[in-house]
């Protein structure tokens, strides 16, 4: 089998990064490579393929978070205490462009940058975080003496926060440990009584969720589509696509109620989520879990309830494809294997606009990349 011998700007272009993080990757994962005699790099095409697979799929087990130095390096004192918190990695860095990279792909819940006055470096960086279509859970922290241009932006970007250049140690550590609960999200009973545990990766499904770039966006028709076919076929008056938040269930469709959201806690889909299969309640007045809940007892009278998830393209669930009814029933196979087909057409569909995001602030340039070189 062919496999040539390649350029690093062949491997940036094929791991979709500039040359000099491309080079700094294959220097992190020690892949074979060398230089000809002219100083230029070589590597084989395999082993950037291999490479490339291996970024797809490795798995972060703890929060990132990463600190992006200026020239002047005046958080390279907070590196230490940092370091000695359990609920992250610190991850370093001097090249902005470097660090955005590595932030869509590790998804940190927290960023560290610092402020050079006199400089714009900082708010392009921030706002490139800020619009990054993978980090709409990411907080950014800003260390140094901010000008008020900045600090009137920072107010309206309610992601950004402001610590004064003198900051403590600790001061520093309270703030990460305090915005990596807040990434995390508050715990919800309701979310949590199967088996009386809670969804291990709750933390890395809220940041799927936000980076799905779907929460508190218009009404779609290739989404109502669905959620009218799946009442149709399952005869029911209700039918829903919802979204898990921190603190409410939010319907990106829904058919036959006129209801955009409810408090999370409320949720049925909170027990949805925690499935690998259809979760079916036949009649919720009698099912401790339901028979209290404002959705039975109040006027919209919940009775059945059928959900399947609602997945992304890393098997997060954002939420479920749901219908409800007003009076007790049960299933039929026909129309189990209906919904959870439905259910994988309306995550089908949510993974291609996730992809058409992440093309679109690609290919918009959100900070302008510097022409390099072969390394």
């Amino acid at each position: 089998m062919d496999d040539p011998i390649i350029t690093t700007r062949e491997a940036a272009e094929l791991l979709g990064v500039s040359v000099r993080t491309a080079q700094t990757w294959i220097e992190q994962h020690s892949l074979d490579s060398w230089k000809t005699p002219g100083g230029h790099r070589r590597v084989r095409r395999s082993a950037i393929i291999d490479l490339k697979a291996r970024l797809a799929t490795e798995k972060i087990d703890e929060p990132s978070l990463i600190l992006v130095h200026a020239p002047q390096h005046r958080l390279r004192r907070y590196v230490e205490p940092l370091e000695l918190m359990p609920e992250c990695t610190v991850r370093e860095s001097v090249d902005p462009f470097a660090a955005l990279l590595t932030a869509g792909y590790l998804l940190p819940p927290v960023i560290l940058v610092e402020y050079q006055p006199g400089s714009d470096q900082c708010l392009r960086f921030v706002r490139a975080i800020l619009d990054h279509p993978s980090l709409g859970h990411t907080r950014v922290i800003v260390a140094g003496d901010v000008s008020p241009d900045f600090e009137q932006w920072r107010v309206t970007a309610k992601r950004v926060h402001a610590i004064a250049a003198g900051a403590s140690s600790a001061t520093v550590q309270t703030t990460v440990r305090r915005l990596l609960g807040a990434a995390r999200g508050p715990a919800h009973p309701a979310a949590a009584p199967v088996n009386g545990e809670a969804a291990g990766n709750e933390s890395q499904r809220l940041m799927a969720v936000a980076a799905s770039g779907l929460l508190d966006t218009p009404a779609e028709t290739a989404f109502d589509d669905i959620t009218r076919l799946a009442a149709t076929l399952l005869e029911a008056p209700i039918a829903l696509l919802t979204l898990l938040t921190p603190d409410r269930q939010w319907f990106k469709s829904h058919w036959g109620l006129e209801t955009v959201e409810t408090p999370r806690s409320w949720a049925f889909c909170n027990y949805t989520i925690l499935q690998d299969d259809l979760f079916v309640v036949e009649d919720a007045t009698a099912d401790l879990r339901f028979a209290g809940n404002p959705l039975v007892t109040g006027e919209l009278h919940f009775r059945f309830y059928a959900g399947a998830n609602i997945r992304d393209v890393q098997g997060h669930a954002l939420g479920s494809l749901c219908v409800i009814d007003r009076t007790p029933r049960r299933l039929m196979r026909s129309e189990r294997d209906a919904l959870t087909t439905l259910a994988h057409l309306a995550s089908d569909r949510i993974n291609l606009r996730i992809r058409e995001r992440q093309l679109r602030w690609a290919t918009a340039g959100a900070i302008d990349r510097t022409t390099e070189g072969d390394a």
